[in-house]
């Protein structure tokens, strides 16, 4: 047989090369046909191919029958340890063709989302701000971007709603925030039983719960802020260890030890974790050699000393560029009144946004950008100098980063990979959204009888932040912060079975957008006694030839109500 391979390859012109792919389920049991090599079912006495399995490990899974060409399993396979294959078959004939074979193995929603702690406590100031946000623990799911976690909803506990989630790409994967939605009152309420769940992307979806328990507390009401919510910085690929990369910085507006802030990086499941530190004053660390053209983000948390203490989290994303050489392959300077890769959402289309300069051992590549199509680099009259335009609409509610690379080329072939992160600043470009432009509710007549009616806004910060008020009538008041509406005063039931108001949610936004909401509440008398004529019988005498429509008696009844 190797005489005749020999005989192959070295006398037989010029073989041919084709690849071939096929697609297996992981689910397949062993033996499972994933198909024959010509496409049909061969049958020879003597071998039709001689296979070459370019890894020790593809034998272990899969099976070339050489005369049949029938490719089958001979183990159980695993899309997330594995999930391609690479077989090589030369026909044993006078053509001498190589077959490239490419077996991808389909990836299977048989993994459901895992917090790393199924329940947390955690204890919060009744004097947290709206947006104050408490980082949970992570979630992991061992299956691919298609049946990853998609997302994440609190099914009970959430009593008046004052607390909702947002949700970040961490390392790529999306983790959860849990935030002040609504004014906490520790005298209304002290604990919250909070039920988390997060969603995969399977058809149903699976899901993984957590438990997270909320002590409401008094005392040391401001955790820190950072000055930014997310931090960029780019390094070079040698850094030495011990280099300085980025200061991050929060203040508390406490006093005393409720106001010293300690840092730490959280621990997840990403080994960028080990690759930085930071200190007591936030400066951030390499602990060993980085990988060029990589991208880490980092969970960067502040603490202040208060008891409890208060936290708060920041994301510090670290590229580092595709080269070892101390001089930067690419020079980029942002346009932009941020004077950094954050652009406003309202950004003008068509404008420069940025300037990008290759450097001079460089200049024989050109510029290719991939993560994004909103922006176009166009050469200029200087062939190593771009113009980065805005082609594209920006939408912060729709994505809110991208992770951008610029790519040099030459002759097809990537030199350098510069990695970016573009943040996308918001704008109040969305009113308060109600479930519905109207609706019909129930209060009591007497103080204190209350619903509780909220909006929506998706914008961020203070342009997502809403206050609620009471229009066409003073019968009723509103909680401006948690839109909970009440009677403030017994009504009188001379006033009628129903009242019509409209409630109006407003933002924080410059200008402020809003939206009204039509209520109609029924009036009703549950502490009341019911009403009482002034007579149990009226007897009234009238002619037979009395006109239509004249006036017979006139009924009195009175309402009594309890005060």
């Amino acid at each position: 047989m190797l005489l005749f391979l020999f005989y192959i390859f070295i006398f037989l012109p010029s073989p041919t090369t084709c690849l071939t792919r096929f697609t297996v389920p992981e689910s397949a049991q062993i033996g499972h046909r994933i198909g024959w090599i010509s496409g049909r079912q061969e049958e020879s006495v003597a071998p039709k191919y001689f296979v070459v399995f370019p890894d020790e490990q593809t034998s272990k899974f899969l099976k070339v029958d050489e005369r049949t060409g029938e490719i089958t399993t001979i183990a159980h396979l695993d899309y997330e340890k594995r999930s391609k294959f690479d077989i090589v078959a030369v026909r044993v004939e006078e053509s001498g063709e190589t077959i490239d074979i490419l077996v991808e193995v389909d990836d299977e929603n048989d993994n459901a989302p895992s917090f790393a702690d199924q329940s947390v406590k955690l204890e919060i100031s009744e004097f947290a701000q709206l947006g104050t946000s408490f980082a949970l623990p992570t979630v992991t799911d061992g299956d691919g971007p298609k049946f990853d976690v998609h997302r994440f909803v609190i099914l009970q506990g959430n009593v008046n709603n004052v607390f909702k989630l947002t949700s970040r790409k961490v390392n790529e994967q999306l983790q959860a925030d849990l935030v002040v939605n609504g004014q906490l009152d520790r005298e209304f309420r002290d604990k919250y039983e909070l039920l988390i769940e997060a969603q995969d992307g399977g058809k149903p979806a699976k899901t993984g719960q957590l438990r997270c328990s909320i002590e409401i507390v008094d005392a040391n009401d401001n955790a820190p802020v950072f000055t930014r919510s997310r931090y960029t910085a780019s390094v070079s690929a040698n850094v030495s260890i011990g280099s300085h990369i980025i200061t991050v910085q929060a203040t508390d507006g406490d006093i005393g030890e409720n106001s010293r802030i300690s840092y730490e990086i959280k621990k997840t499941s990403s080994p960028s974790n080990s690759n930085f530190a930071i200190s007591s004053s936030g400066v951030i660390t390499t602990t060993t050699t980085l990988l060029p053209a990589s991208t880490h983000d980092v969970i960067v948390v502040a603490s202040d000393h208060g008891n409890p203490p208060l936290s708060s989290s920041a994301v510090v994303t670290i590229s580092v560029m595709g080269s070892t050489l101390a001089s930067p392959p690419l020079d980029i300077i942002w346009l932009v009144e941020s004077n950094s890769a954050h652009l406003p959402e309202n950004s003008t289309l068509g404008s420069i946004v940025a300037r990008v300069s290759i450097a001079q051992m460089y200049r024989d590549t050109k510029l290719r950008l991939i993560g994004t199509t909103s922006l176009c680099p166009q050469q200029t009259d200087q062939s190593h100098v771009y113009l980065l335009l805005l082609c594209g609409i920006l939408d912060r509610e729709t994505t809110s980063e991208y992770h951008l690379k610029f790519l040099l080329e030459k002759d097809g072939q990537i030199i350098v990979e510069h990695p970016q992160l573009l943040t996308i600043g918001d704008i109040n470009d969305n009113a308060p959204q109600w479930h519905s432009s109207q609706i019909h509710i129930s209060l009591n007549r007497t103080a204190g009888g209350s619903r509780t009616l909220t909006a929506k806004d998706p914008d961020l910060g203070q342009n997502g932040w809403i206050r609620y008020s009471v229009l066409d009538t003073d019968l009723v008041s509103i909680d401006k912060e948690t839109g909970r509406v009440f009677v403030t005063n017994t009504i009188d039931c001379n006033v009628g079975s129903e009242i019509k108001f409209r409630v109006r949610a407003e933002d924080g936004g410059s200008p402020a957008l809003s939206t009204d909401l039509q209520v109609i509440a029924d009036l009703l008398d549950s502490e009341s006694k019911p009403p009482q004529f002034e007579k149990a019988l009226w007897q009234v005498e009238i002619a037979e030839d009395t006109p239509v429509g004249t006036c017979l008696v006139k009924v009195l009844f009175f309402c009594f109500l309890t005060l």
